[in-house]
């Protein structure tokens, strides 16, 4: 396996060399993309210099594994389902440019309902689904608390209607914990056969009073915990079974990337990638060179 980090946690605040330099602190040079690493403007990545980042590759020596498309996150990107279908296009035409395999993406206003709406999904996702064939780029939709993704038997619908190895999951046990499932192992039994990328985190519950740190804290709960809000953790000190997660996989021979998406203020990310990193390393899951 292999660990990178997503742009996204400073991609706000930091400039994605900025960001390179940071994740060399912690012996890390694989990252997951996002628009905002990109110099540009607007939703995608059409309207941005995607050949900065490309140089960057050749002159750092670092791996773009995955392109992340968020525009499902905002409603006006999907009043058109041709528009949004062209924009995860331009997310493929990135991720080929830049020599990553996977294009990670979002159900969230596309489907918000448990009740999966599959005319709909196809109106979005076909076409670029096609496109990532002929590309030999895969699209790994990312499981979400609040949208039709929200339990791994959702997902496992959704793939299991697509049915593609094309068309996979991006994993994220704390998104699962956070819509009230069974992060691990439940999740991960249930949606083993389509996971193609992970993402690593962790969370518990928000205490009030408890003195937990008030940037770590993430949106309300979905499911029987509704009511409550997430408390975002490094991976030692959260709820779910990462441990047990990191085991399966290596056990399962999985040999993708396992990227590292701290939620947490741009100021406390570094106090995530220490406490993280030191952990994966001194059990083992990330002993060699990366």
């Amino acid at each position: 396996m292999k660990l990178g980090i997503s742009g996204q946690a400073l991609g706000e605040v930091m400039a994605f060399e900025a960001i390179v330099d940071v994740a060399a602190n912690y012996g890390i040079s694989h990252f997951e993309l996002w628009p905002c690493n990109v110099p540009g403007t607007g939703f995608g990545y059409r309207n941005r210099d995607i050949g900065v980042i490309c140089d960057m590759i050749r002159r750092r020596g670092i791996t773009i594994d995955c392109v992340t498309l968020e525009a499902a996150f905002c409603e006006t990107a999907v009043e058109s389902a041709d528009a949004y279908a062209d924009m995860l296009m331009g997310a493929i035409d990135a991720a080929v440019a830049v020599g990553a395999g996977l294009v990670n993406h979002y159900c969230y206003y596309i489907n918000m309902d448990e009740k999966p709406n599959f005319v709909r999904m196809e109106a979005f996702w076909n076409k670029p689904l096609q496109y990532a064939k002929e590309k030999h780029v895969k699209l790994v939709l990312e499981n979400e608390a609040h949208d039709g993704t929200r339990r791994p038997e959702l997902m496992a619908a959704i793939m299991e209607h697509f049915h593609d190895d094309a068309f996979r999951t991006n994993y994220d046990a704390v998104n699962y914990f956070h819509a009230s499932a069974e992060g691990f192992p439940g999740a991960y039994e249930i949606l083993k056969p389509y996971i193609e990328y992970v993402h690593l985190k962790n969370a518990c519950l928000h205490r009030e009073g408890s003195g937990q740190p008030e940037e770590n804290m993430g949106a309300p709960m979905s499911g029987v915990y509704a009511g409550n809000v997430i408390q975002y953790a490094p991976i030692p000190d959260g709820s779910v079974n990462m441990a047990g997660l990191l085991t399966t996989l290596v056990e399962s021979g999985y040999d993708g990337v396992c990227t590292l998406e701290p939620h947490t203020t741009p100021e406390c990310v570094e106090l995530f990638y220490e406490r993280d990193t030191q952990w994966l390393r001194k059990q083992g899951f990330f002993n060699e060179p990366i």
